[in-house]
């Protein structure tokens, strides 16, 4: 099971859009933003994340191996969506990445959270408005 600040910190960084609390740039593959220092210092000192600065209050990190990390997380999404259990995280890329999609999508099912406008990686907008996992 993943603790809730770092659930928060990766589903913040999936979440990451221009007016949202975290701030992706398409073109540096950065994410900016105000994190949790003690999750952050956790995750570089473990290789998955890279810190790029932290001076001006925002910090500024890149994902490593984000292009594994984005599939593993919709795939994690996908599964519990479908029913399956967390064991296919086993079978997976990234199995952190998996997990913690899978119990951001448990999460939100929970909460009953207003899906419509909702932008989060592994979650797919229908012509609608409305967002389900992919």
């Amino acid at each position: 099971m993943i603790s809730k600040k770092v659930r928060e910190l990766f589903v913040s960084l999936m979440e990451a859009t221009d007016d949202s609390a975290v701030i992706y740039d398409v073109e540096t593959e950065q994410y900016s933003g105000f994190f949790n220092n003690t999750v952050v210092d956790k995750y570089i000192e473990l290789g998955a994340l890279e810190l790029v600065e932290s001076d001006t209050g925002a910090t500024v990190i890149l994902l490593n191996n984000r292009d594994d990390f984005l599939s593993s997380f919709a795939a994690g999404v996908r599964e519990a969506k479908n029913g399956a259990d967390q064991s296919y995280a086993d079978y997976n890329a990234n199995p952190f990445a998996f997990s913690v999609g899978f119990e951001h999508f448990h999460q939100i099912s929970k909460k009953k959270r207003q899906l419509v406008g909702y932008v989060c990686h592994g979650f797919e907008r229908d012509d609608t408005g409305l967002v389900h996992s992919q």
